[in-house]
């Protein structure tokens, strides 16, 4: 799977690009904020996303879950904000909590895979 990743922190960003690609993925980039992921979306290619819910341009993610849903892009949180999260847990596929676990990363990263093959 191809997975972008919308992260305002670049430590954890690098750590979560290092997990994705030792699970077998491809990393298909990071933005920090969801405007610059809508900017930036016509040139991206991704099947799947990860996303926090604080972003540089505020408490964003939600929304960029639910736009992403609207492009037929799965979503999962990667989030210290889990309450949050299971608010919109009819649109994002889980919720991974931070600090992240790479077992959790890599079973909910499946989870993913079965909702793209789905998909197509």
């Amino acid at each position: 799977m191809r997975i972008f990743y919308l992260e305002d922190n670049p430590l954890i960003a690098m750590h979560v690009e290092q997990l994705v690609e030792d699970g077998g993925h491809v990393f298909a980039g990071t933005a920090s904020s969801f405007e610059e992921l809508r900017e930036r979306f016509d040139t991206l290619v991704m099947d799947c996303a990860l996303v926090d819910i604080d972003l540089a341009d505020g408490h964003t993610g939600p929304q960029a879950v639910v736009w992403l849903k609207e492009r037929g892009v799965p979503s999962i949180f990667v989030t210290g904000q889990s309450q949050v999260a299971e608010e919109y847990r009819d649109v994002a596929v889980g919720v991974v909590p931070k600090p992240i676990s790479e077992s959790l990363l890599s079973e909910k990263l499946r989870l993913l895979a079965s909702v793209v093959n789905n998909s197509d």
